[in-house]
């Protein structure tokens, strides 16, 4: 059997089949007996106890004891595995307008194997009724941050202020911006609130080598997502955000790859 027809045949068993999903789904959580699965469902009791018989050829489930049940670790695997694959499926879709009029090359293949951590988030768009509700949102979400990392591809005329702001009020900030844009940023911000802040660690400007692709924001409680339109220009009418944990490790995942790339800035060299 070919590799590809190998995975269409499992996925084909489980997928295809609402109850073994199910019966997977609340093992997960622990042992049960075939009358439990009954009082947690409306289907009978013949269709339980041949899809738990079918689960148990396949490997997925195995008998603990006279009655009761529980995944094996292959069960586990798989349900892990599907369920992983179900976010995936749902993020993409969901968002589907945000992922195919975007490059998305400025997430590596890693980040995209994990799309699923955005299971859950919200597309905000404007519109000619509402121009600005982006950056309205954006801006919101940056207002009480008190641990903020960001990537600016591009210099916003309010976004150092919004960036004093949060220094002034003691919020730790991570900024990495494009090495054409930095020194600019950093005037905007204002050289002796920069020097002062890195000064006491909590102000932090890395630099980057060309073009930066990707909006990224992310603090303890939030992110936000923007990418750049396939013909180059930043997409400033839509805006992924969640408050999801799974989306805010992702995302510092993300901010750290990029992290590692960057250079210090070197305050002495400004003009």
């Amino acid at each position: 059997m070919y590799y590809h027809d190998f995975v269409k045949e499992k996925l084909k068993f489980l997928n295809n089949s609402e109850v073994r999903l199910r019966i997977l789904a609340c093992l997960s959580k622990h042992p049960l007996s075939l009358a439990d699965f009954k009082r947690m469902s409306f289907v009978s009791y013949s269709s339980i106890s041949t899809n738990v018989h079918k689960l148990c050829l396949e490997g997925y489930v195995e008998k603990i004891s006279r009655n009761n049940f529980q995944l094996t670790n292959m069960g586990k695997i798989y349900l892990i595995s599907i369920m992983e694959f179900h976010d995936t499926i749902n993020t993409v879709n969901n968002f589907s307008e945000f992922w195919l009029d975007h490059d998305v090359d400025a997430l590596s293949v890693k980040y995209l194997k994990k799309i699923s951590d955005l299971e859950g988030s919200k597309l905000i768009k404007s519109g000619p009724a509402d121009i600005y509700r982006t950056h309205e949102e954006f801006r919101k979400l940056f207002r009480d941050s008190e641990i903020l990392s960001v990537i600016f591809p591009y210099l916003h005329p309010e976004y150092p202020r919004l960036i004093r702001k949060l220094v002034s009020n003691g919020s730790k900030v991570q900024i990495l911006v494009p090495e054409i844009i930095c020194e600019r940023f950093i005037k905007s911000i204002g050289e002796t609130l920069v020097r002062s802040a890195i000064k006491t660690d909590v102000l932090s400007i890395k630099c980057l080598e060309g073009d930066v692709k990707l909006a990224l924001a992310v603090s303890n409680q939030w992110v936000s997502i923007g990418l750049f339109k396939r013909d180059g220009s930043y997409d400033q009418s839509r805006l992924l955000v969640s408050d999801r944990k799974e989306a805010i490790k992702w995302s510092n995942s993300i901010f750290a790859s990029y992290d590692r790339k960057a250079k210090e800035i070197d305050l002495t060299a400004l003009k």
